[in-house]
């Protein structure tokens, strides 16, 4: 896929494969959530492959394991990568308690990306629930870039549990400085927490953003309920299922296909995915031992 914003990356050494783990050193840890962190990490050696946005890597802590996590920079950043993930297992702990200089694994990227030449001309609509919005944000920063008059309406709709599991909230501040209509909403609010946004469920701001619905081009990530929830929200409101594409999570092991783990399904994420068609999906969301 060529988008408007990709240079031309540094070159990689051909005998660099994707599957063997490399060492990457951590060049930052911010801590974006009290259980959410993003390492911003380097090659040891040579340089970071390029991705596209939603593509992930496994990556790791020698002695622990690996997960596979969404790249969330940039993909025309040439010189790191940057890796947002919440704390929930043995690994995810192990990398969230990282310092800076200490090197981790990553192999990758893998995976099917977002399609952002769809959305020329049109109306992106992006929906993250929670951390879903790691995989959209080099989508998004893409979409933002596209020159005029191919760069579409853009309009990101944000869930959260509440005010301080928001990510990235400078970041979609600046958002809308560019632009960019950006909608937060949260589930509850604290009584000793001030919040100028919206209350209730991301899927309820979907009726009111849409003017169009032929000209929308919806992606979508965030916890499977949510997905399905949403997918049905925008059919309600005329856009079908194919103009609709979510980005999945399972347990990928081998990234390649071959192990069987993440299979949902017809599908292997690893291979099919991350990123899906709703088309493709019929009630998949809704099994979860599929």
């Amino acid at each position: 896929m060529t988008t408007a914003t990709s240079t031309t990356p540094p070159p990689v050494s051909p005998e660099v494969s994707p599957d063997v783990p490399r060492p990457f050193r951590v060049t930052s840890k911010v801590l974006e959530t009290s259980d959410v962190v993003t390492l911003r990490v380097v090659p040891v050696e040579g340089q970071p492959p390029p991705f596209q946005p939603a593509q992930f890597s496994m990556i790791g802590v020698s002695g622990v394991g690996e997960v596979p996590i969404s790249i969330s920079s940039r993909s025309d950043d040439h010189s790191a990568h940057a890796f947002t993930l919440r704390r929930e297992g043995a690994v995810t702990n192990a990398l969230a308690n990282v310092a800076e200089g200490d090197v981790i694994t990553v192999r990758g990227p893998f995976g099917i990306p977002w399609d952002i030449d769809r959305c020329r001309s049109r109306h992106a609509l992006f929906i993250a629930g929670g951390i879903g919005l790691a995989p959209l944000r080099a989508a998004i920063e893409e979409a933002v870039a596209l020159p005029s008059p191919e760069r579409p309406r853009i309009t990101v709709l944000v869930g959260a549990r509440n005010p301080a599991n928001v990510l990235y909230d400078a970041w979609l501040t600046g958002l809308v400085k560019r632009g960019v209509e950006v909608v937060v909403t949260v589930d509850t609010v604290p009584d000793d927490v001030e919040w100028g946004g919206a209350t209730g469920l991301v899927t309820d701001l979907v009726a009111t953003t849409i003017e169009s619905s032929s000209q929308v081009e919806a992606y979508v990530c965030g916890p499977d309920v949510m997905m399905h929830a949403t997918v049905a929200e925008l059919r309600t409101n005329g856009v079908p299922a194919d103009q609709v594409e979510v980005t999945l999570e399972r347990n990928m092991q081998c990234a390649n296909g071959w192990c069987g783990h993440c299979q949902l399904g017809p599908l292997l994420i690893c291979r099919d995915g991350p990123v899906v068609r709703a088309d493709r999906l019929g009630d998949l969301l809704t099994r979860s031992e599929l």
